[in-house]
């Protein structure tokens, strides 16, 4: 019995492997903030731009 309560305990190995997960977890928390800041720049700038065409299309047409 005792060999196998032995084998539940969490080894420093387990306990590398959680705090590796949560730095992880934090890091694409961080990665998918910046790919929707980026996403959004992108957006912005297409909407300038379509903006910008018609605006052009509008005084070439007058």
């Amino acid at each position: 019995m005792a060999r196998a309560l032995m084998g539940h305990l969490p080894t420093s190995a387990d306990r590398y492997l959680v705090a590796e997960v949560a730095r992880l977890k934090v890091r694409v928390r961080d990665l998918e903030a910046e790919l929707a800041d980026v996403r959004a720049a992108h957006e912005s700038e297409q909407l300038l731009d379509e903006l910008h065409r018609i605006t052009s299309d509008a005084s070439a047409l007058a």
